[in-house]
């Protein structure tokens, strides 16, 4: 099984809210699947998060269980498939993301305080889900919209919830080799967009979100969904 890391993790949740709008999906297959441009990459690397001065070592991938992904659909940050897209198989990387490329300023204000008992379930705490690191889903009162949130402390009256990425404010190193890269298949751009959009639907689509960054229990991981 094929890693999704954290970054890629979090963006598909975003992807998710987004693609929950089927007027947008059906344009954007028929449209990507006729660019010649579309590549399939694997990839393993270790990424460095650098913050204040402080390196540390945030997630890591290899060749037995690497990241695969397809360019030209969004799936990853810009940068990474930029720096990435031209490289020969076997070819080393060390390069590094600026945060503003990445997922910008840590911004404080994006934080808030939540009483433990908005998150009871029959009268207990739901603390198979809340607890500190975990990404959750809150609905915004104004638009019944889905929103996604890093549970940041949780104490006996009183749960912080952190809006930020959880990568908001680090340059991000990427260091590794590339295992594979070549044209991507037409069936694995269908393949692509048809498990986004079951994810979009509901967490099964992709055989788990990696991590269990929806909360729904699932922790297998997709290999990025779009691995052969």
């Amino acid at each position: 099984m094929e890693n999704v890391p954290k970054f890629a993790t979090f963006e598909k949740l975003l992807l998710k809210k987004i693609l929950k709008q089927e007027q947008y999906i059906k344009p954007v297959i028929s449209r990507t699947i006729m660019e010649i441009d579309n590549r399939y990459l694997r990839v393993a690397y270790t990424l460095y998060k650098h913050r204040d001065g402080v390196c540390e070592e945030w997630e890591k991938t290899t060749r037995e269980q690497p990241f695969a992904f397809l360019t030209g659909v969004g799936y990853t940050l810009d940068g990474f498939e930029e720096r990435l897209k031209d490289l020969k198989k076997g070819e080393e990387f060390d390069f590094t993301i600026p945060c503003a490329e990445a997922f910008g300023e840590y911004e404080p204000s994006h934080t808030q305080e939540h009483s433990r008992e908005d998150f009871t379930i029959d009268g207990k705490f739901d603390s198979a889900h809340i607890y500190e690191g975990n990404i959750i889903e809150m609905v915004r009162n104004i638009d019944k919209s889905i929103v996604y949130a890093v549970v940041k402390e949780v104490t006996p009256t009183k749960v912080v919830l952190d809006f930020n990425h959880p990568l908001a404010g680090c340059d991000l190193q990427f260091v590794g080799t590339v295992i594979e890269n070549r044209p991507a298949k037409e069936q694995e751009m269908k393949k692509f967009y048809e498990q986004l959009r079951a994810a979009a639907k509901g967490c099964g689509g992709c055989s788990g979100c990696g991590g269990d960054g929806c909360g729904d229990g699932c922790d297998s991981g997709c290999g990025g969904c779009c691995g052969e």
